[in-house]
């Protein structure tokens, strides 16, 4: 896959969104993709500096750097769309200029788009109406344009689903778990280390104040900042310290390298972050990987880490005296048990891989571009051939995987647009596409149809000539009787097969349990459904597994079309994806509205869809 990355700042500039872009694209070049870096020419921290070369590689991507003007807080560089090339994926990195004019101007380089949040730009208090006013209207037309959202966090999730309810997905950023692994003192040590940039919402003066507090009862705690300049001067800093009245006992460490930091940490135990405002903590989750306890401020991005992890505690460092009560309280026990909790710690910083990240970033641009899964009103249709779909169950079976099939028509989605159960049950199902619906919808949001029209009636006695597995098969659902005589002809045309059950679909709900253990009694491994949207998914979702059944399928009308109840349209009609037509006229009463208020609502919600730009 080829994939440009958009990004304000880059490599040598560093800071948690350098550092997220430059280690997302390390990982994809492992993964075999094809990566560039599209950035400014300019660091915003050093404006008297030359500006950076117009290209080169580093960690195995192509950069490269163009010119703006304006402002750091909104650089303009409409030359961007001239780096855009042959890009699969186009993936903006943050709410900017870039954000915005690549969305506006996507009818001109119509390449597909996916934006990480990063926060959005509330990291800080500066035009903070002004900001809100923007998030409101440019910032959700401009969503619009965007196939995929990842937001970096929960609270992002939540901030950007104000937005756009549909198309995001939570991707939080990960972590380069071997620069600091394993660094942090194997034995406990009242030593605090703080690592990021000196930045007014990383709140380095509660910092001061909350180690003042600690000296106050124990005179041996100790901070070491290591951090790279940005809107505080490291005199700042330092003045900060000395405004706290501890000087003596905070060592600062301006622009070190990774190794530099990596040594400090060896004498240190905690690592702390006072921010009032983070979109991931990256910091806080590098110190986990150093097997650091981290002691983090109230906030919800922090509350997650320690709730997920179990590692480390959060405090409230607007009241230091307080935090630092809270915290000397429970040292003894840390100290204590320093070595599980170390231990801990660093395996909890697992989970934060970024080669774990890269894959869920991959999964989100095959969705964006229709490889393997389109959404549909929010339900995921798999792009499959017959023979495809046939090897994907044979070799789910195998595996000893439960497996619901549905087949996906405009009259179910439109259902599910209405009832949450059935939108549960297809998102947990293998859906398939049927009908001429389903591919216009393809076709107007990701530009193609689906490979075949894979409908139940014609699939499912396809796939028992085609499957390599021997089935003991059920029927449930139909009128009594039809069933019966269903499997007459299934086994006539799908020989090879053993029907070992039938029962129509006429029962209370309350006997659900009763029918599944029937099923089971049988021996069945393969269930045929058929009764009808939402009933036949909901139930396979909520029975399948006590049914002793590894496979089933909703097949909707089969059984009458098999059992002579009902008759399919000629050949001919159903080449030409007219069977509905055919069908609409032989039974209007009953099919008048599924039809015509069902198909005309269905092509509404998809251009609603269309105009959200939610791809995923």
């Amino acid at each position: 896959m080829r994939i440009v990355h958009v990004v304000r700042q880059f490599h040598p500039s560093v800071g948690g969104l350098e550092s997220a872009v430059l280690e997302l694209a390390a990982a994809q070049i492992a993964e075999g993709h094809s990566v560039r870096v599209v950035t400014l020419d300019r660091l915003f921290n050093a404006p008297g500096a030359p500006k950076l070369p117009a290209r080169e590689r580093i960690a195995g991507a192509e950069v490269e750097r163009i010119p703006f003007f304006g402002s750091p807080r909104y650089p303009l560089a409409p030359s961007v769309l001239r780096r855009l090339g042959d890009a699969d994926i186009v993936h903006v990195h943050a709410i900017d200029f870039f954000f915005d004019f690549l969305a506006w101007t996507k009818p001109l380089h119509r390449k597909r788009l996916v934006v990480s949040t990063h926060g959005g730009f509330f990291h800080s208090r500066y035009a903070a109406r002004f900001k809100r006013l923007y998030f409101a209207t440019v910032t959700r037309l401009s969503l619009t344009w965007y196939d995929g959202v990842a937001a970096v966090s929960v609270a992002d999730r939540e901030l950007f689903g104000r937005l756009r309810r549909r198309g995001i997905v939570c991707i939080e950023n990960g972590v380069n778990v071997v620069k600091y692994a394993g660094a942090a003192s194997p034995r406990p040590v009242k030593t605090i280390a703080w690592i990021g940039r000196f930045a007014a919402n990383k709140r380095l003066d509660r910092l001061m104040r909350f180690v003042a507090a600690l000296r106050q009862h124990d005179g041996e705690w100790r901070l070491k900042i290591a951090g790279r300049p940005f809107d505080l001067a490291p005199a700042e800093v330092a003045g900060l310290a000395r405004g706290a009245g501890i000087s003596d006992a905070v060592e600062v460490f301006v622009s070190p390298a990774d190794e530099e930091i990596r040594l400090l940490l060896g004498g240190c135990s905690v690592l702390a972050s006072s921010s009032d405002y983070e979109g991931f903590g990256l910091v806080a989750a590098e110190g986990l990987s150093a097997g650091l306890l981290p002691v983090l401020s109230d906030i919800a991005v922090f509350r997650r880490l320690v709730e997920q992890t179990g590692a480390g505690m959060v405090l409230d460092f607007a009241q230091p005296e307080r935090a630092a009560a809270n915290f000397l309280a429970r040292w003894p026990e840390l100290a204590a048990d320093y070595q599980r909790l170390r231990k801990a710690s660093i395996e909890a910083a697992a989970a934060y891989d970024w080669r774990r990240v890269s894959r869920s970033y991959t999964s989100l641009y095959r969705d964006v571009l229709g490889l393997r899964r389109r959404s549909i009103l929010n339900v995921p249709v798999r792009v499959l051939t017959r023979s495809e779909a046939v090897a994907l169950l044979d070799r789910r079976f195998a595996q000893q995987r439960d497996t619901v099939v549905a087949f996906a028509n405009a009259n179910c989605l439109n259902k599910a647009c209405v009832d949450a159960r059935l939108r549960a049950a297809l998102r947990d199902a293998v859906v398939v596409a049927d009908g001429i619906g389903v591919d216009l919808a393809s076709m107007l949001l990701f530009g193609s149809a689906f490979p075949h029209n894979l409908n139940g009636t014609d699939f499912t006695p396809h796939y028992l000539r085609a499957t390599r597995h021997r089935y003991r098969v059920y029927l449930l659902g139909a009128r009594p009787g039809v069933a019966d005589r269903a499997a007459e002809v299934l086994l006539r045309i799908c020989p090879g097969h053993r029907v070992v059950g039938c029962r129509d679909g006429y029962f209370p709900r309350a006997e659900d349990a009763a029918v599944a253990g029937a099923i089971r009694a049988c021996r069945a491994d393969l269930v045929l459904v058929a009764m009808g949207n939402p009933d036949q998914e909901i139930w396979l979702r909520d029975n399948l597994a006590a049914s002793g059944c590894r496979l089933g399928l909703a097949v909707g009308g089969l059984f009458d079309f098999l059992a002579g109840e009902a008759q399919r349209a000629p050949l001919w009609l159903r080449a030409a994806r007219l069977e509905w037509a055919y069908r609409l006229l032989r039974d209007p009463r009953r099919l008048w509205r599924r039809y015509l208020v069902g198909n005309p609502l269905f092509i509404l919600r998809v251009l609603g869809q269309w105009w959200s730009g939610a791809r995923v």
